[in-house]
């Protein structure tokens, strides 16, 4: 699959030296089953690109492409609040990913990532690992059940993360009913005995 001239323009594919990105790229989950030589095969179709600091990388609601590694640099993860404002959730640094489940659905953006500082990158994009699939069938199909292991073991916490906040909301609100009931309670009786409640003044 031919990638669209507009990443192609956008992103060099040149200017490999500096950095070892196998070292970098070796400890993200996506990549760490790859042997050097398999990840040489792929070396062609990962993307540098440069940030200057609060320069957009992504933003909420686009339509997501795929996904980057920090090689050097701080990047804002913000997300807009229903007041309008942004809110930042994280940041990353170097080595750090965002962006990976796009490679699979291409769905929507649902945060902004912003350079903190002057950043360095490296994309992997979807139209790269549908041609890797069609190119070269078993290292594609590596790359792809990692990140469908990442996304799986993903959702799993956030489940987890869901039922321990609705399990928190629920002793929550029993305890405001019990303190409630209590004070109801506590009112009954200084309105049966009115003696009591004055010596308790």
């Amino acid at each position: 699959m031919a990638l669209d001239p507009f990443w192609s323009n956008l992103f060099s594919r040149r200017d490999r030296s500096g950095d070892d990105l196998y070292e970098i790229l070796s400890k993200v989950p996506i990549f760490q089953d790859l042997s050097r030589r398999e990840f040489e095969r792929m070396r062609g179709i990962l993307h540098r690109r440069s940030f200057s600091t609060d320069e957009a990388i992504v933003r909420e609601g686009d339509v997501g492409v795929g996904m980057y590694v920090i090689l050097s640099g701080e990047v804002a993860i913000l997300q807009e609040g229903t007041d309008g404002k942004m809110i930042e959730l994280v940041t990353f640094g170097e080595g750090d990913f965002f962006g990976d489940q796009v490679l699979l659905d291409e769905s929507a953006r649902t945060a902004s990532a912003v350079a903190r500082s002057s950043t360095r990158a490296v994309g992997f994009f979807r139209p790269d690992l549908l041609e890797l699939i069609e190119r070269n069938p078993r290292l594609g199909l590596k790359i792809v059940m990692r990140l469908s292991h990442m996304i799986s073991v993903r959702l799993r916490h956030t489940n987890r993360l869901l039922k321990e906040a609705r399990d928190q909301a629920r002793r929550a609100e029993a305890a405001a009913q019990a303190e409630a009931q209590r004070a109801a309670e506590e009112a009954v009786e200084s309105e049966a005995d009115p003696e009591s409640a004055n010596q308790a003044s």
